[in-house]
């Protein structure tokens, strides 16, 4: 594993356990078996080491997402495939899950950075797809993209917390039809 994976695959864990304020730069890098030089030559601050986790975390996020897509969907099976890859990567990896719920309610979220990212921009064009042929409500497709991660994160903490149904696939469906119908016009 390179050293740069490492300090970030440590950070997690140590944001996880004390926060992002309460975690040293020190003893990431400490427990990372690395020099603080070496942690600063990858991330000139903390706020940029949180913010590449981040973009980490989405970016594996999209590709598992767009080996579940397929090209004539419609509008419905496309936005139920995200949510499901949503739902589904987030239950098979419990620390990123935590860790994005973390930044999402920290300072160090913004629009600016959610909207830049390729797979909130994805998502986003297919809310304006929704509201063009009028199936989705007519509001901003940042706030649809923002309600149906809402739901995924309310369904991931749901599921987590009631292992037997993780594997309901018509439980699952159920859920979807709330999603669907917070969206739809």
């Amino acid at each position: 594993m390179d050293k740069r994976t490492k300090l970030m695959l440590t950070a997690k864990k140590l944001f996880s356990k004390h926060g992002f304020y309460g975690t040293a730069t020190a003893r990431i890098a400490k427990e990372a078996g690395v020099s603080n030089g070496i942690l600063f030559h990858y991330f000139s601050t903390k706020d940029k080491l949180i913010e590449a986790m981040y973009f980490d975390v989405k970016d594996r996020i999209f590709h598992y997402s767009l080996g579940q897509i397929y090209k004539d969907a419609t509008l419905k099976e496309s936005f139920y495939t995200l949510w499901l890859a949503a739902v589904e990567w987030n239950l098979e990896n419990p620390e990123d899950f935590d860790f994005m719920l973390q930044f999402e309610n920290s300072p160090f979220y913004s629009l600016e950075i959610e909207k830049s990212h390729k797979y909130v921009q994805m998502t986003m064009e297919l809310a304006e797809q929704g509201i063009e042929q009028g199936e989705f409500k007519f509001v901003s497709p940042l706030i649809l993209v923002q309600v149906v991660a809402g739901l995924v994160d309310t369904t991931v903490k749901f599921l987590r917390q009631n292992e037997d149904l993780q594997q309901d696939t018509e439980y699952k469906n159920k859920l979807f039809e709330i999603v669907w119908d917070a969206i739809k016009k």
